[in-house]
Formats: C-alpha cells, structure tokens, sequence
C-alpha cells in the first residue's frame, strides 16, 4: 500500500489535519521546518504556526553569524503566533565562533510569544556565558531551565539586594539551573513546585541566597559553588536531595582535640547570626516525606542544624551518607529521634575509617546515646564498602532502638554512588542531548531485596 502511494505520486502528508501536520513539523529542527516550505503550496509559510521552535543545529549553519542572521529573520517572518515551546542552543560553531549578541532579544521574542516551556542552553566552552539582562515576566510559562546562564543582571533590587524574583511567572511550575550564575540574595516564586538547581550553579560566595517556594514539591541542591542557601518553609515538600561537598563550609572543629576554632564568624563553633537564621537547610526540609541529605563529613552545616533540629513528623524514607556518624553517632541518633513515623532508613557508609570520634567530659571517645525506639521504622538499608567500628557502631545502635536482625538489609560493595534517586515529571523533563544531566534511580539499588544481599 505504502509503496502504491508512492509510484502514484499522491501527497497523504498534505492530507493529514493541520495540527498533526504542525505537530510533526515542530520535531525538526526550525532551519529543516523551514525548508518544508518548498514542498508545495500547503507546506508555504505552514512553519510560521508551529507551537515549538528550536533553535538549534549549527552543524548545519557553519558561522555563529550566520546563525544569528537566519533567527533575525525567522522571527520576523514568524510574527507573534504563541509559543508552547521555545529552545535555544548558543554552541560553538565549525570555525570556533561564539558569538550571540541577539540572544535576550531571542528569549523576550519567545516570552512576548507567552511561551509555556522555555529552554536556554549555553555550551560550558563558550567564551562568555550567556547572560540575561531583561526581567523575567511570562503570564503562561509553566517550564524554565537554564544551562550555564548567568542570571544576576536580570534581577530585580529589593531593599537594595539582588533578588531572583518569579512573582511576573505566575504559572512557574518547574524551574532547573545548572552551572548558572545566581549570586543573588533572595530566589522567590509562589508557585514554583520543582526545584533543582546542580552542576556548578554559583550562588554567593561570602552571604547566603534565601530561598522562598512554599508550594515546593521536590527539591534538589547538589554540586553547586558557593555558601549553602537558606531555605525557608517548605510544607508541600515531598522529596528533597542535598548534597554538600567541602566547599560549603569545613572547620577544625572535627579534630576531637580541638574545641572551638579562632574565628569568631565561624558559623560551625559559634552558631548562626542571632539576627539571622536558625537554620540553613533541615528546618526548610522538615515537612519532607523522602528526604536525603549528602555531605563530605568536614561540612558542619547538617551537624549545626541539629542543634536546633525540628521534628520531621512527615519523613517516611531516608537516606544519608557518613556525615551521621562523624563526631560520635550523635547526627544519626538527633535524626532518628526527631522522625516518629520513619519507615525506612538508608545509610551509605563508604568510608568510616577517617571519622574522628566524640570525646565526653570524661575523655572518652563515643558517649553512650541515650536508647530509643523507633515504632515505624521497618527497613533498614546499609551500604558500605568494608565492615568498619563505626558502622558496627551504628548496627548496635539500631539494635537498640527496637529494629530486628531481619529487617536490617546489609550489602558491601565497592561502588560509591551518591545520585538523586527521585525522577522529574516526564511531561515537563527538559532535552538538554546530555544524559549525565538527569538524575539517576539509585536508590532502589540501596534498598536492594534480600536476595541481592551479602
């Protein structure tokens, strides 16, 4: 039959609906969905209503000049038909070009359009990256993410600080940054319900950004540059990945022979600033139902938390990593106690043999915690690479708090594997073309069943 039609020369292409023909138009590439135009009377001009553009493919355009030349032209022949989608991509072209002088100007196009998913990806070579100058206001846009985007000259003043303010996006759903410049000190948005802000986004070096989504949803800060942001009441929040390297904040106070460091700003031996916050990070996450909390062991942040930690009366699930047992098994003990209704516990143990250990006011290493129970708590999962004192440390204590041999899933491994476990929205999940930039499902490899344990 196909081949009939095709020795019959008859166009059942033409033939198809309108919207499916836009529809298959807006998979290509807007130079290819050009180029239809010079199939037949009906494909003429039929590009200029495609709801999607994407602005990408400068294999097929050798300059950057010459790519901003064929976008000048296309948004102009194109008018202000409204906009579903609206991607581009600032590469480096064939001859080593990077140069994208009219790309705000792109952007306002597709926000004047009321685009509803906005993609903007900068290629991490490019001289410069791309900078936003002009304010994000977009009545319909449910969707941004942003690769290696610097947003700084688009915030507005507040009280004479930098604010990344998303009050002009109303419908703001979804929003994820990765190797963004967001030095600001405040990020906002009423609505925003997925966060994810990853690989190198650079917040402030010597202040913390405040955060405030409170319809927040899922949450997601790891690999970023800079201070730790502070966030602010989540109480929709259902699932939360941090993870903190040694750059957000180490100090000397780990060594067991050392009490307090020199510097009196330090926030790890002198607390926070009484007219400041209270808490960087656990407060924010304490209405988390799957929460979990990576850090190198030297980050004081989580242990600071604690001093003052709320009760996490949703948490359901959680994981963490060896910072729990850093300082005594105190960090684990202060979590357990504060999660009445725990059902599941994740600890990946990789490496324990550097951890210093408390000393008590009689010298001696790792006080006694005081026993508890944990009611809910039904599975627990243990990941480490070599039995060590501190992780039988750690089995004692959940043995004390009521958890049966047979509900305790132990497994050695030598893979060190510390990812997201909670995939986005697959109707709303960007194509970035980088599949290292999702977030990967692990964590029902660390829930392994007892047939894959050791």
């Amino acid at each position: 039959m196909a081949h009939s039609a095709v020795t019959s020369g008859v166009d059942r292409i033409s033939a198809l609906p309108l919207d499916v023909r836009l529809r298959l138009l807006s998979l290509l590439p807007v130079d290819e969905a050009v180029r239809t135009g010079e199939l037949s009377r009906e494909w003429r001009g039929l590009w200029t209503n495609m709801p999607r553009l994407r602005l990408v493919g400068l294999e097929r355009i050798e300059t950057s000049e010459g790519f901003n030349v064929f976008v000048n032209h296309l948004i102009i022949l194109r008018g202000h038909f409204p906009l579903d989608e609206f991607k581009i991509e600032a590469r480096i072209s064939e001859t080593g070009e990077s140069y994208y002088p009219y790309a705000n100007l792109w952007i306002q196009y597709a926000l004047k359009c009321k685009v509803r998913v906005l993609h903007v990806f900068c290629e991490a070579d490019v001289a410069y990256n791309m900078k936003l100058t002009l304010p994000l206001v977009a009545e319909r846009l449910t969707t941004l993410n942003l690769s290696d985007v610097d947003l700084e000259k688009c915030s507005a003043l507040v009280d004479s600080k930098l604010c990344l303010d998303f009050s002009s996006c109303p419908l703001l759903k979804d929003l994820r940054m990765q190797n963004c410049g967001i030095a600001v000190h405040k990020i906002s948005s009423k609505s925003l319900e997925w966060l994810c802000i990853t690989s190198f986004s650079c917040f402030n070096e010597f202040s913390r950004t405040w955060i405030s989504a409170p319809s927040l949803i899922s949450l997601e800060l790891s690999d970023f540059v800079g201070e730790a942001p502070v966030l602010e009441s989540m109480p929709f929040l259902q699932r939360a990945f941090v993870r903190l390297d040694g750059d957000q904040g180490s100090c000397d106070v780990l060594n067991p022979e050392v009490q307090k460091c020199d510097y009196e700003s330090c926030e790890c031996c002198y607390g926070y600033p009484l007219c400041g916050y209270q808490s960087v990070l656990l407060n924010g996450l304490s209405d988390a139902t799957h929460l979990e909390l990576i850090a190198h062991p030297e980050v004081y942040i989580y242990r600071r938390d604690l001093a003052c930690c709320p009760i996490f009366g949703s948490l359901k699930t959680l994981l963490l990593n060896e910072w729990c047992l850093a300082n005594g098994l105190h960090g684990l003990v202060c979590i357990l106690q504060h999660s009445p209704i725990l059902e599941e516990l994740t600890l990946l143990l990789y490496d324990t043999k550097g951890l210093p250990s408390a000393i008590g006011e009689d010298r001696n290493h790792d006080p006694i915690e005081q026993t508890f129970a944990c009611a809910h708590l039904k599975v627990v999962n243990i990941k480490c690479q070599v039995m060590t004192e501190r992780v039988f440390k750690a089995l004692i204590l959940l043995s004390t708090c009521g958890i049966p041999h047979e509900h305790i899933r132990f497994k050695v491994t030598q893979s060190c594997d510390y990812s997201f476990s909670f995939e986005m929205p697959q109707d709303t999940t960007p194509s970035t073309g980088d599949d290292d930039a999702a977030p990967s499902a692990t964590h029902g490899d660390a829930t392994t069943s007892s047939t894959d344990d050791d």
